[in-house]
């Protein structure tokens, strides 16, 4: 069980990193939360490495949970939003 300042700190980084996201988005939510959960459980506590995850998580999210036109943010661009269904050029 985490501790009650451990929670309100992955709260925020969940936060900060859906804060683009549709209310009504809940699954794509609840997978970034899942990843965050799985760190912390690790014993990750850096705010930047546990944001970092979530990133991941939203950009990895299957598609079919992200409505269409709702903002995916980009780790390689520092949060920028793309378009829901954009893929990574390399």
């Amino acid at each position: 069980m985490l501790d009650s300042e451990t929670t309100a700190c992955l709260r925020r980084v969940l936060d900060e990193v859906c804060k683009g996201l549709s209310p009504h988005e809940t699954g794509t939510r609840t997978h970034v939360a899942s990843k965050i959960l799985e760190a912390a459980a690790r014993g990750e506590t850096s705010v930047e490495v546990l944001r970092q995850v979530g990133q991941n998580a939203l950009i990895s999210a299957p598609s079919m949970w992200v409505q269409q036109g709702s903002p995916r943010r980009s780790a390689e661009s520092g949060g920028a939003a793309e378009p829901a269904g954009s893929t990574k050029q390399d």
